[in-house]
């Protein structure tokens, strides 16, 4: 075979070849129409994956407005949901029209911070762990004195919005119950905070 042959024989194969990984990769990398159900499995699998123990919950779904044939998913990442800092993101997704990686996010918590707060600014508290991250960052000794105590890997935090409650023959509107509860000692503190402005009205105790 003359050498022209073999490089025809080379050009031939050569281009067989790119046309192959070319098919390929838009089968494989390119997403094509997915069902609401698929993106939300696809992007639950993607945030539990980089997220290892987080909460992982998709919060809004619908059609794209913007994007034909995609889907707008809102999701909510909440890592070390127990503690006193967790922290709390949420992700934007059109979906498959920017993939996975092309997304936006907005944190709400992050240090044992809220994001974007000032204090003595008007807040509106609406989950909960912007709830256990807002009293724990108020440093009231009360809280601060059971979590030093019993050690802050000894404590779990929850948080319960209640839209009216009577506590101790007080009555409350709107507030948010954080509860810091010992896992060695059996003792809780209970802080007690506005939901709409984030007012600290008080703390009680109790054995659980």
């Amino acid at each position: 075979m003359d050498l022209l042959s073999k490089t025809l024989v080379v050009a031939v194969v050569l281009v067989i070849i790119i046309a192959v990984a070319y098919f390929a990769f838009e089968k494989v990398f390119v997403p094509g129409p997915v069902t609401e159900q698929q993106a939300a499995t696809i992007i639950t699998q993607y945030l539990q994956s980089s997220n290892p123990n987080a909460q992982v919950n998709i919060t809004n779904e619908s059609q794209s407005s913007q994007y034909p044939g995609s889907w707008h998913v809102v999701v909510s990442v909440i890592s070390n949901p127990t503690t006193t800092c967790p922290t709390y993101i949420v992700y934007y997704f059109d979906y498959p029209k920017f993939s996975l990686v092309n997304n936006t996010f907005n944190p709400y918590t992050q240090d044992c911070k809220i994001v974007g707060y000032v204090k003595g600014s008007s807040y509106i508290i609406g989950s909960f762990p912007v709830a256990i991250v807002y009293s724990y960052d108020l440093n009231n000794s009360a809280i601060s004195n059971f979590v030093n105590i019993n050690g802050n890997r000894s404590v779990v935090v929850h948080a319960l919005y209640y839209p009216n409650i009577s506590i101790n023959g007080f009555n409350y509107t709107k507030v948010w119950i954080v509860n810091y509860s010992s896992i060695t000692t059996n003792k809780s503190i209970y802080a007690i905070v506005s939901q709409v402005n984030g007012t600290f009205y008080s703390t009680y105790n109790a054995s659980r």
